[in-house]
């Protein structure tokens, strides 16, 4: 029917612009706009993606585009206009907002009736927008994303990061005026229990089309300076429930997911869970629980460690009084064996004084017996003895002759024998030569 319809205005205005030489431009447009008006008469179905979306006095203006198959080029692109009555009408309808869903980037469907203006040219004023068309191609993307965090082995990385235990050095991305930033340093700031907190805010947009790329500068700049935090905060205020799509963005899930510190979320959401919300070391549902979540860690650690020392007390003190007791048992103990030690002793000298005189007296008489066997021998080995049994002895003075080269050295020598000595010459002098 269109393409009939176009083919036949084609013709007339081909007929009709042959006649003419030269044409103003209204003419011309007007021409255009009667070829719309009768070619377009019903409002048709569009698909296109958000390449912007302006909220001005309750009317949506948009700009519309697809691209080629690579994505690389715009094939085609036109205005669009909701007027506010309409939109009005389209969010008490289906219990959403427009600009929930009028995001730069997301795939819709829109219903437009197609119109023409001499001075403003063509435009595409939306009547219906269907919200299921744009949510399951974001349920699709969504999807993909998180196969593709799962196959690069992404979705769990953070996860198994390891969180001190008393995180206190805290780097968070949030938007500076938003709620939850507040409600969050608020948190920490008067805790029950005085614990400091070293936060450093790095700014961001968490809504809208610059949430992805600058949170994913902010997070570029914390891992260079990683050993200065404990933990990656992410923050957002409480917000309508398509707000939660920017933290489904895939270069954003995956850059927080290769973060090396522990990435904390906090953005706002009590029913609904983001791919973010997936990846993230923990989870919170507002700035609130993110604040307590590190409070009570803190207060957590704090209870162990007073467990811990009360419980060092309690068996310091069951050691000492055990240690205690067992010195007291040794200190009688010792007293006992003390005492048993004294009296054997005295037993010992006790028997000791009784068998000292008789162990005297045996003593005494095994050294007269020595000593009359030493002077048995020494009798038995004195020169008178051995006189008395035969035997001589020569000498010269006092030097007793033991060998014959001492005969030679000396003339006289003096032969002792029992009865008395004598005078000997060893060698005589002999007779003169004639």
């Amino acid at each position: 029917m269109i393409r009939r319809l176009v083919s036949t205005v084609c013709i007339n205005t081909k007929h009709y612009l042959r006649g003419m030489s030269t044409y103003r431009l209204f003419e011309l447009n007007t021409y255009i706009r009667r070829f719309v008006a009768l070619n377009l008469p019903e409002p048709v179905w569009v698909q296109a993606e958000v390449a912007e979306a302006d909220e001005r006095r309750g009317h949506y203006y948009l700009t519309l585009m697809e691209k080629t198959e690579d994505g690389q080029e715009v094939a085609a692109q036109a205005k669009a206009v909701i007027w506010s009555r309409t939109a009005n009408q389209w969010q008490r309808t289906n219990k959403l907002l427009l600009k929930e869903l009028l995001q730069a980037g997301r795939e819709v469907q829109l219903q437009v009736q197609v119109s023409f203006h001499e001075r403003y040219g063509m435009q595409l004023q939306v009547q219906d927008l269907d919200a299921n068309y744009t949510l399951g191609v974001m349920a699709q993307q969504r999807q993909r994303t998180i196969d593709e965090l799962m196959a690069a082995g992404l979705l769990q990385a953070n996860k198994m990061l390891r969180l001190v235990l008393a995180p206190q050095r805290l780097a968070v991305i949030s938007s500076p005026a938003a709620a939850g930033l507040q409600d969050f340093l608020a948190q920490l700031r008067d805790n029950p229990y005085g614990y400091d907190f070293e936060v450093q805010l790095f700014p961001a947009a968490v809504q809208g089309a610059q949430a992805s790329p600058e949170i994913r500068r902010q997070l570029r700049t914390i891992e260079r300076r990683r050993d200065s935090f404990d933990a990656v905060v992410i923050i957002r205020g409480g917000g309508a429930r398509m707000d939660l799509a920017d933290f489904d963005e895939k270069e954003l899930c995956f850059a927080a997911a290769q973060m090396t510190l522990p990435v904390i979320s906090g953005i706002g959401h009590e029913t609904d869970q983001s791919i973010m919300d997936m990846i993230a070391h923990t989870a919170l549902k507002t700035p609130t629980a993110a604040a307590n979540f590190f409070i009570d860690r803190l207060h957590y650690l704090d209870q162990q460690l007073a467990g811990a020392r009360q419980t060092l007390q309690q068996q310091t003190s069951q050691v000492v009084q055990r240690k205690e007791f067992e010195l007291a048992r040794l200190g009688e103990q010792l007293k006992f064996q003390q005492q048993q030690f004294l009296q054997k002793e005295a037993w010992k000298l006790e028997q000791y004084a009784q068998q000292l005189p008789q162990l005297v007296r045996q003593r005494l008489h095994l050294a007269t017996i020595e000593l009359e066997q030493l002077q048995q021998l020494h009798q038995l080995l004195s020169v008178e003895s051995q006189l008395k049994r035969g035997f001589a002895l020569l000498s010269v003075g006092d030097e007793i002759i033991r060998s014959g080269s001492q005969l030679e050295q000396h003339e006289e020598v003096t032969l002792h024998l029992q009865d008395g000595t004598t005078t000997l010459r060893t060698n005589p002098p002999q007779p003169k030569k004639k």
